[in-house]
Parts: C-alpha cells; sequence; structure tokens
C-alpha cells in the first residue's frame, strides 16, 4: 500500500510539472501607429509598445525566467489601432479595436501559439478604475488606453499560465 501511495504521489508530481506553463524569457512587442490620425491620441497611444510589454511583465512576474534559462519567447506585432470617432460608433460603422499578431514560441514547439488577437472597447468594462463611466471615454483618454493595455495583455498572459 505504501509503495502505491509513493507511486501516485511521484506521478502526480510530474504531471503537475508537465502541466506547468513555460518560464517567459522574453516579451517584445512592436507598434505600428501610423493608424493614430489625431494629435490627442497620438500622445496618448506613442508608447503603446513599452506599456504593454511592461503590463504583460507584471502579469507574468512570478514566470520570469531567470537570466540564461530557457523560456519562452513573446513577440506581438500591433498591425491595427482602430479608432473610430464618437459619431462612426454611434452610427455603427466604426468601432475601437486593437489587433495585433502574438507568438508564443517556447522550449517544446508543441506548446508554442501564434494567433492574432483582437481587444475591442466592449471588452474592457472591467479594467475602468471604480467611478469611470466606459460610455464618456474617448481613444484619446488615458482610461481608454489603459483598458485597452490591459485587457490585451490579461489575454496573452492568460495563455501562458
Amino acid at each position: 500500500m505504501y509503495h502505491l501511495v509513493r507511486t501516485t504521489a511521484l506521478i502526480s508530481a510530474m504531471a503537475t510539472a508537465a502541466l506547468a506553463a513555460p518560464k517567459v524569457a522574453s516579451v517584445e512587442v512592436e507598434a505600428d501607429l501610423s493608424a493614430v490620425e489625431t494629435y490627442e491620441a497620438a500622445k496618448v497611444w506613442a508608447g503603446l509598445d513599452t506599456d504593454l510589454e511592461t503590463e504583460i511583465a507584471k502579469l507574468l512576474v512570478s514566470d520570469i525566467a531567470p537570466e540564461g534559462e530557457d523560456g519562452a519567447e513573446v513577440k506581438i506585432d500591433i498591425d491595427e489601432i482602430a479608432l473610430a470617432n464618437n459619431f462612426e460608433t454611434d452610427l455603427g460603422i466604426g468601432e475601437w479595436a486593437l489587433s495585433g499578431d502574438v507568438d508564443i514560441n517556447t522550449p517544446d514547439p508543441s506548446k508554442a501559439q501564434h494567433y492574432t488577437l483582437t481587444v475591442t472597447s466592449d471588452q474592457t468594462d472591467i479594467y475602468y478604475p471604480e467611478g469611470v463611466d466606459p460610455a464618456k471615454v474617448t481613444p484619446d483618454n488615458e482610461f481608454f488606453y489603459h483598458a485597452m493595455v490591459a485587457a490585451f495583455a490579461n489575454n496573452v498572459a492568460s495563455k501562458l499560465k
């Protein structure tokens, strides 16, 4: 009986280790900001690549690989920032969205992921600070920007946990 319990515990530990998320060695974001057409929005969105890298790293802080150790390499290429004006949005002909290709390369190629992620303003309500009315924010607003970055980063981080 003792042998069976030890074997079961060992198999359970090995299965947990096998299912454990890979450590993250790097996060790299490239953003094409040519889609940002207004000066006000450009001021807010100018640091998108750095802010998105930072947000993902904060969410994965306990999963960062030590220096020199193999880990997942996350590469994100933001290729669309759709910032329709309020008039277009009200008419239903425009949207607010952040879209990009996400590549997660892991030491184990069978666990690599490649997908396109699009986050729309409809997915950001939970990321606004208490007291902020999502219906009153615009794409050139800091609250909107941080909510979009948080929604995108949370999705990417969830794939690595």
